[in-house]
């Protein structure tokens, strides 16, 4: 005959052993979904930064970088194709974007030019036929410093940095026109 305190007591046991394993599965997930919201948060707060610095660092899942790749820096992507560089392998991207704009206007009558600038110097010719160049040079140093400061903060109606949380800050100097530059780490 089947005894059924035996049954109802591997029943109980069993119920207890599902719903232990229930709430770790809800803790492991609330964990994740904690680390993922202040990586979010930390990346539109770089995004917003961006603007000011002039220097962003975001720290990307492995879906975010081909997003990336894909939307917004295509070029890249159809290069690390082409060298069979695979995207699960990417670890860090630099991206620097240079800007610069000659506005230098200059007429010229026939016979060779030179236009020159601190960073773009242009070499020619102009001839019945119109204007040709044959020498095009731009060069263009860019420095990044990293660095921390405290955050200003008020203490009896006064600003200070005394004692002020540390904060990681970047300042970026060109020789030439504007630079963005954006850091994208693979998130581990």
């Amino acid at each position: 005959m089947i005894n059924f305190d035996i049954i109802l007591k591997n029943l109980k046991l069993i119920a207890i052993l599902l719903l232990v394993i229930v709430a770790v599965w809800f803790y492991k997930d609330y964990q994740y979904q904690k680390s993922e919201n202040i990586r979010q948060t930390e990346n539109n707060s770089q995004l917003r930064k961006a603007d000011s610095l002039k220097f962003a660092s975001q720290i990307l899942s492995l879906n975010e970088v081909k997003d990336y790749l894909e939307y917004e820096n295509k070029d890249l992507k159809n290069n690390l194709a082409k060298d069979g560089i695979k995207t699960n392998r990417i670890k860090e991207i630099v991206s620097t974007k240079y800007t610069f704009k000659d506005t230098i206007i200059k007429k010229y009558i026939s016979g060779p030019f030179v236009d020159s600038t601190k960073c773009l110097t242009i070499k020619g010719f102009v001839d019945s036929s119109g204007v040709t160049i044959t020498d095009r040079q731009f060069t263009n140093k860019t420095d990044a410093v990293a660095y921390w400061e405290r955050n200003q903060w008020k203490f009896l109606g006064i600003k200070t940095r005394f004692l002020g949380k540390k904060q990681m800050t970047a300042k970026v100097y060109d020789q030439c026109g504007e630079s963005k530059t954006i850091k994208i780490e693979k998130k581990e």
